[in-house]
């Protein structure tokens, strides 16, 4: 009895070590995001209005940057100075696990492209106007859409941090479905911060931030569900990232494109769906996960 009441205890306090590194981690990711986004404010600048004659363009790009990497830049912080955190090798580790099979690199690449098609195809066939392109190929630099930003951004600045650390964490306790939300949810706040830069709500219909919401949540979903199912393969969700980012970029919205966000969302929101029926919502995997997956998300005990 004794043995198991200090089981008890470890297990409680190890699970709530989780969540405060969560917190932390959680708080240091606005943190950084606010923090970047300072020289806009203090500024008053617009964000779309920004060109190579704003002044103190140098400092407002990586303020950017910094801003854009805070997932990434949280975990890797937290994890290396919060002592229940694992370490930085926790997060490493994952990225080294990219035996997946091709079967998932394709769905991963080629499968957000389709999508996007296939949103293209829905608003030609409701009467809308085709696409100018319906493909295009990327640009070079390092802008947005371009080569650079697509690779650089889709696989360093965020996975590491959403999948790679907040993932398996909330999920021993949560289990995956609730702590895909639960990601989504903070991930599409994350996504709506230049709504508080100036000319930011401009940027942003009520209709786009509901696609936002519906689009994370989804995406977390199914982003959970291809990393559960791979023996927790952060590789293979950083190429996922880049192959969303890949199409946004290549796959060419119609001109009358003001419901595209949403189409897009929606058919997330039925790929999330359909994974979600065909699962286990504990694990978000079909049958047995693999050994390091079980260590992740034990099942809760009866």
């Amino acid at each position: 009895m004794a043995k198991r009441s200090i089981m008890r205890d470890n297990k409680a306090s190890s699970e709530s070590a989780v969540i405060r590194s969560i917190v932390a981690w959680a708080a240091l990711l606005f943190a950084l995001t606010v923090l970047g986004g300072l020289p806009l404010f203090l500024g008053g600048l617009n964000l779309s209005k920004i060109s190579s004659s704003t002044p103190h363009l140098p400092l407002i790009l990586t303020g950017m940057l910094v801003s854009s990497f805070a997932p990434t830049l949280a975990a890797l912080f937290v994890a290396g100075l919060y002592p229940e955190a694992e370490g930085i090798h926790s997060l490493l580790r994952q990225v080294r696990i990219w035996r997946a099979g091709i079967a998932w690199y394709a769905l991963a690449i080629i499968g957000p492209i389709v999508l996007f098609l296939i949103a293209d195809v829905i608003h030609v066939t409701a009467g809308g106007a085709p696409p100018e392109r319906w493909l295009a190929p990327l640009q070079s630099g390092f802008g947005p859409g371009s080569i650079g930003w697509v690779v650089f951004g889709s696989l360093f600045a965020e996975e590491p941090g959403w999948r790679g650390f907040a993932q398996p964490r909330l999920q021993r306790r949560f289990g995956a479905l609730r702590a895909s939300i639960l990601i989504g949810l903070l991930w599409a706040t994350w996504h709506l911060w230049p709504v508080v830069l100036p000319g930011g709500r401009a940027l942003q219909t009520p209709e786009d931030a509901a696609a936002t919401y519906i689009r994370m949540i989804s995406t977390a979903i199914v982003y959970a569900w291809m990393y559960n199912s791979t023996n927790g393969s952060l590789f293979l969700v950083m190429v996922a990232h880049f192959g969303h980012n890949l199409a946004a970029s290549v796959v060419k919205a119609p001109p009358d494109s003001s419901h595209f966000h949403l189409t897009i969302a929606l058919l997330y929101l039925v790929t999330g769906v359909c994974i979600v029926l065909t699962s286990d919502p504990w694990t978000l995997t079909r049958g047995s996960p693999g050994p390091v997956a079980n260590r992740t998300f034990p099942h809760p005990e009866p």
